[in-house]
């Protein structure tokens, strides 16, 4: 009888190159890949990193990254890519690996016109999963500006980021929202502080349009002005929309929150 004799070698790289080909291998899906932060509005002059992560935050290593724009297309690899807006333009951030690629845009404007209130960057929005916190970080040593509370489908997460958007990680808290409660839970040793999941939760009657403006840019927000209505801001977020109206002398007067289905 004629005996088969299988190489262990060649057993494991096949193996490997199934795992590849069905994007199970190093812990997700091709889709659950994503280039943080994903969207981008720079100032001419300034600099900033992007990183490729996986579905659990982590870094991936010696990514294929490509840039493209008006008259500008350029390769590198590397961790990260470090990208500096030297003219205004729209372009767009390519990532490839071996297993999966991603994509992620980058608008540089003028000095004048990146006005308070204009979004700097948005980061970590998965199909299934709905923000439901911004977390603001105090001061701390791992670089962490910001937590981002999410509620998905099969659970809860958490995720920190950079200043810049940079996902550091993301990991799942709780199975169910009801076991989380307010802030039941400490990450690296911190006990969370949250902010309100809509901006309408967060402003009172009466406060100054300047400190709303300064709370919508610390906390990554955009607005825009309703048409045809003065002193009207609409606050988009993640599951809401929050209407501001301000009176003649540029104080909040009435707030109204309308909650959108994704």
């Amino acid at each position: 009888m004629r005996r088969t004799i299988i190489d262990p070698f060649r057993a494991i790289l096949w193996l490997c190159l199934l795992l590849l080909a069905s994007g199970r291998a190093f812990g997700g899906s091709p889709n659950s890949y994503q280039i943080t932060p994903d969207k981008s509005t720079m100032v001419i002059g300034e600099s900033r990193s992007f990183r490729m992560v996986d579905e659990n935050g982590q870094a991936q290593h010696k990514v294929r990254w490509t840039l493209s724009g008006p008259d500008t297309s350029q390769e590198t690899e590397g961790d990260e890519l470090h990208f500096y807006a030297s003219r205004a333009g729209e372009f767009r951030l390519g990532a490839r690996t071996d297993f999966a690629t991603a994509e992620a845009s980058v608008k540089v404007v003028e000095a004048k016109d990146m006005t308070q209130g204009t979004m700097r960057w948005q980061s970590g929005k998965k199909d299934g999963c709905t923000t439901t916190k911004i977390l603001q970080a105090r001061p701390n040593a791992s670089g962490v500006y910001a937590y981002q509370q999410s509620q998905c489908e099969d659970g809860v997460y958490l995720a920190g980021y950079t200043a810049d958007g940079v996902q550091l990680w993301r990991r799942k808290i709780s199975d169910s929202p009801s076991q989380t409660g307010s802030n039941n839970y400490e990450v690296e040793g911190e006990h969370l502080e949250a902010h309100p999941a809509s901006i309408c939760d967060a402003v009172q009657v009466g406060t100054e349009q300047e400190k709303i403006r300064a709370m919508l840019t610390e906390q990554h927000l955009s607005f825009r002005e309703q048409p045809g209505a003065e002193h009207v801001w609409l606050v988009e977020q993640s599951n809401a929309q929050c209407r501001l109206q301000f009176d003649d002398k540029l104080v909040l007067a009435k707030k109204k929150k309308v909650f959108v289905v994704e």
